[in-house]
Order: structure tokens, then C-alpha cells, then sequence
């Protein structure tokens, strides 16, 4: 999938995330699809192999908040608090504490829009980044050596694929990236109207704001609807 260029600070936030994180979690061969004929009970394993690990990093992501909130509320924890923020590129001083966009950051991703932009970025676990190198959401870096050389990578082009450890760490950095990435800060929105409203996190809607996420901008999201409304039930293991 063609990429749009991204920040500085991202790439670094994909970096850290490979660096930091150890080297546990699932890797793409426990995927394993090739006695795997019919599309159906295809797409069935690549989601049942997604969705704990999703569910799984959202649910730290939602750990997290909580003791945001409890931070908030009680008025401690405040080094906690600013060390957070400032992972989340909030800027946070004792006198403007942006508590509104700290809490619109730290959130959880829909799940239903992370398995089908994982289906969409790693050819349902099939594609060459994905089983070589953990990646199942086309993450970029831009240091050589840091990943693997796309085939057809323009001329003049410096980036690579980032190999992670895991999927775990691909899962983790991807949230990481539409949390904090300045791209995706209407998808963010979105999804704190959802919940200012006491509704259930909306994929559809959030997939307005991958309109950055590549180079193909509405024809991308376009797809990521499609991948929901065909798979809606399969996704959430219906």
C-alpha cells in the first residue's frame, strides 16, 4: 500500500515501539492459512488471529485511561499524568493542563476498522511485510537498515517497511500512530463525539479519518467501509 509521508515523530513513535517492547506476542507464521481454501474460513482465521491481539492492546490503551481519569478526579499522580502526555505529544504545563485532548488521544481504536485495515495493509496476512516481518498495518521508517526495501520502491525514495518483532508490536504501534499522529486527528474527533454521545465506537465513521492514511485518500477509505460491511459479522466472530 503506497504511503503518505509521515512525521518525524512518528517514525520515531514506530521506532520505540520495536526498540522498547520485548520480543514476545504472535508472529505471522502462527497465522498459517495455506491448507486454508475456502475464502470464508480464510477470512474467519486471519480475524480469529487478529482480534485477541487488538482486543488486547485496546484494553491496556483503556487501562490507561482509566487511570488518566482517576488522576484527573483525584488531582495525583501528577508526574504520571505529564510523563503520559508527553508520550501522547500533548504539551502539558502546570498552568494549561490540555486534559481534553490527553483523554481524546489515549483511546481505544474500533475494532472492526483495525481488522480491516489489517486485512487491507498485510493482503489478509498473505503479503511479503507481513510474514517476513510482523507488519500487518504498512508502517514506514525511514532510517536504512530499520526494515525491508519495498520491490518497487520509487527512485529516490529513502523509506522501508518496518519488521517488527511481533504482531503484537505492529498492533501496539498502529494504535500509537492514529493516537498521536496530527493526519488522524479527525478520526480522533469522531471518536470522542461517539462517546460524548454514549454511543458505540463507529468504524464506518472513524474510517473517514484514514483519508491521510495513503495516497489513495477516498478510494482507501472506500475499501475500509467495504471490508466492514462484508465482514461485519466474521469480524466480530459471529
Amino acid at each position: 500500500m503506497e504511503k503518505i509521508l509521515v512525521p518525524i515523530f512518528l517514525i520515531s513513535i514506530v521506532f520505540l515501539t520495536v526498540v522498547i517492547q520485548p520480543n514476545t506476542g504472535m508472529t505471522a507464521s502462527e497465522l498459517n492459512m495455506n491448507e486454508i481454501k475456502n475464502v470464508d474460513e480464510k477470512k474467519k482465521r486471519f480475524f480469529n488471529f487478529m482480534r485477541p491481539i487488538i482486543d488486547e492492546e485496546n484494553a491496556k490503551i483503556l487501562k490507561l485511561r482509566n487511570k488518566l481519569i482517576t488522576a484527573k478526579e483525584q488531582n495525583n499522580n501528577k508526574d504520571f499524568v505529564a510523563h503520559i502526555a508527553k508520550t501522547y505529544s500533548v504539551n502539558w504545563q502546570q498552568e494549561d493542563k490540555d486534559w481534553e485532548k490527553l483523554l481524546e488521544r489515549v483511546d481505544a481504536i474500533s475494532l472492526e476498522l483495525s481488522l480491516a485495515q489489517s486485512a487491507a495493509e498485510s493482503a489478509w496476512g498473505q503479503s511479503r511485510f507481513a510474514k517476513q516481518g510482523n507488519n500487518f498495518f504498512g508502517q514506514w521508517c525511514y532510517s536504512k537498515g530499520c526494515g525491508m526495501v519495498p520491490s518497487k520502491r520509487d527512485r529516490g525514495a529513502s523509506h522501508e517497511v518496518t519488521k517488527f518483532n511481533s504482531v503484537n508490536d505492529s498492533v501496539r504501534s498502529y494504535i500509537k500512530t492514529l493516537n498521536t499522529g496530527r493526519a488522524y486527528t479527525l478520526l480522533r474527533k469522531i471518536r470522542r463525539d461517539n462517546r460524548a454521545a454514549g454511543k458505540k465506537s463507529d468504524a464506518h465513521a472513524q474510517a473517514a479519518g484514514l483519508i491521510k492514511y495513503s495516497q489513495r485518500r477516498s478510494a482507501y477509505v472506500k475499501e475500509i467501509r467495504r471490508l466492514i460491511q462484508i465482514n461485519k459479522n466474521l469480524m466480530l466472530g459471529i
